[in-house]
This record gives structure tokens, sequence and C-alpha cells, in this order.
């Protein structure tokens, strides 16, 4: 697969407003709610060290090919936007910068490969759910069967990849929505920091 780089944007009307910078790979999906634009190298470089400084920026819906560049992007200072929004929307994309990979871990395969996994441990009498996952973990293991006991190790490294961004995900959508309803740039800061202390305390 070729890579490249996508400015996420949102539609302000007249113009997309970015909401983070990436590659071509999952985590470009992750947000339905976005759009994702294809960026010249040296607009990718432009927008990121913005969004690095905390800065807004803007590109022109009138673009000339289907590729951003540099004349058709706008940088705007803290003083020439809403003071809260733009405080909310940097850190918006602060944070969505740092969690965008880690929520792209989970690749196709893994997917794949729990879904056909679980599908044989239920195929072999083991319909694991929350509530009786120690009774059967234990029921398979009292087997001896080499060969199912090795598909449920595969199974549980599966699922604890798969939980582990799940939870990730979760949590940045909560975040998300503290920071929409945050009243002042002081709790906007307060929300960033506690996340981003949770975040590097756990990756």
């Amino acid at each position: 697969m070729i890579i490249y780089e996508l400015a996420l944007v949102e539609d302000r009307g007249s113009y997309w407003l970015v909401t983070n910078v990436t590659k071509n790979s999952l985590d470009s999906l992750a947000d339905r709610e976005e759009k994702a634009l294809k960026l010249s190298y040296m607009s990718y470089k432009m927008i990121n060290e913005a969004i690095m400084e905390g800065k807004t920026v803007h590109i022109s819906k009138s673009l000339q090919t289907d590729e951003v560049h540099p004349w058709e992007v706008t940088v705007l200072d803290h003083a020439e936007t809403d003071a809260l929004q733009d405080a909310r929307n940097a850190a918006l994309t602060k944070v969505r910068m740092l969690v965008s990979p880690e929520l792209s871990r989970i690749s196709g395969f893994a997917l794949y490969g729990f879904m056909i996994l679980n599908n044989d441990l239920i195929n072999a009498g083991y319909a694991i759910t929350n509530e009786n996952r120690e009774e059967k973990y234990l029921q398979i293991l009292e087997t001896g069967d080499e060969t199912l006991i090795s598909k449920l190790e595969d199974y549980l490294n599966y699922k604890d990849e798969i939980e582990a961004v799940a939870h990730l995900e979760r949590k940045f959508s909560g975040f998300k929505k503290d920071i929409k309803l945050a009243n002042s740039i002081e709790e906007v800061k307060q929300l960033q920091d506690k996340f981003l202390e949770k975040f590097y305390s756990n990756y």
C-alpha cells in the first residue's frame, strides 16, 4: 500500500477545519464524522507544525487538485479565533495525535483471528462470555487437549489486544464530550492534562 499524508477535517461551511494529520491507515477511518483530505508533503509539514504549536488550521474548499497544497492552507493564531473554542480544538487535536496510532494498532488480521478462534471454541462446545469465562477457561485447560489449549491462548492474546484499544477509544470518546462541554480555558487545560497523565502512565 502506498503511504501518504492525510488531514482529517470537519466541514465549517466555507472552509475545512483541520482536526488531525495522519497517514492512510486504519486510524484515518476511526471517526466517521470526519473527512480525509490528501496532503502534499509540504502541506503536511506545515499543518503538523502548526498543530503542535496549538494553532488553528483551515483548508480552503476551492482545491485546485485532489491534493492540498500550502497556498490552500491558512494557519490562525489564538488572537484571530474564539479563545475558548480554539483551546478546545487544540486540546482535542493534541490528544488525538497521540491516541490515533494506538487505536490503529488492531489490524484486520487480529480481528479476523479473534473471530475465527471464537467460532472454533464455540464449535468445540465452549461458548465464552464475560459471565462464564473463568469456568470455560478452566474446562478447556482440564481437557489436556494441546490444540484446544493453544487456540485458547491465541484467543486470549487477541482479546487482550482488542480490549486494550477499545478501552482507550472509550476514554477518548469521553474526553471529547468533556472538552466540548468545558466552560473555560483552564477547565480545558485540566481535562487535557488529566487525560495525558493517564495516557502516559498506561502506554
